[in-house]
């Protein structure tokens, strides 16, 4: 059980968004490491507050939600366990571009921005890598846009549903994907745009079906059967 900060400083060391450091470079980054424990809810910043320290999830899934100037439409991402972020906005923005909450109960490490950027910058490496997650970053949001903009509300859940999976899922020993986060059809109405009702009427017919289980707030799934 992880329990000192440096104790998570060596955990942390070895995960593939720090190991690129340098010694020198990572002992750096982490001096004012702060690790903490929030419960399901929390909001650890709101879009629009300055853009101080850059998280690292260590258990749990984040959301990361921010709503568009009519208020019509609601950007919504999540980042679970062992990923970092706040990667939009690097270099440019002094604010953070949007919310981000608890979506379960979280334990999250934080560095200051202004230590991880100028860090960043120095090491070919990390950069590259930095890079190459913004890219990863895109390209979800693209698909995301795509599936998820469409009339038909059943559709949207359903493609929710696949990105809860793309976003949170673990392979199965069976090929399927499970979502070991408890994920309320709140928040799967939230994500696709509809009514609680609508998303539960979704889910039923999807188990009805076959294509689905819903057990405990827990998703199980093949992906590629929910439309099939």
């Amino acid at each position: 059980m992880l329990q000192s900060d440096d104790t998570y400083r060596h955990y942390l060391r070895q995960l593939p968004e720090f190991c690129d450091f340098t010694e020198a470079e990572f002992s750096k980054l982490t001096h004012d490491l702060s690790v903490k424990t929030y419960p399901k809810g929390q909001i650890l910043f709101d879009h629009g507050d300055l853009r101080q320290r850059f998280y690292y999830v260590i258990k749990g899934v984040v959301r990361l939600e921010r709503h568009d100037e009519t208020g019509n439409f609601t950007f919504i991402n999540y980042v679970k366990a062992i990923k970092g972020f706040p990667y939009r906005g690097l270099y440019t923005d002094a604010d953070y571009p949007y919310t981000a909450t608890a979506l379960t109960d979280i334990t999250i490490a934080s560095v200051p921005m202004t230590t991880f950027e100028a860090i960043v910058s120095l090491n070919p490496l990390v950069t590259r890598q930095v890079i190459s997650q913004m890219s990863h970053l895109l390209d979800r949001m693209e698909n995301r846009l795509q599936k998820l903009v469409t009339s038909s509300a059943t559709n949207r859940v359903i493609q929710a549903l696949s990105i809860f999976g793309s976003d949170m899922g673990e392979k199965t020993p069976d090929g399927d994907v499970l979502i070991p986060y408890p994920i309320t059809l709140i928040e799967l109405a939230r994500l696709s745009g509809t009514t609680r009702e609508t998303a539960g009427q979704v889910v039923t017919k999807l188990e009805v079906a076959g294509k689905l289980i819903y057990n405990k707030k827990r998703f199980r799934f093949d992906p590629s059967g929910l439309t099939g």
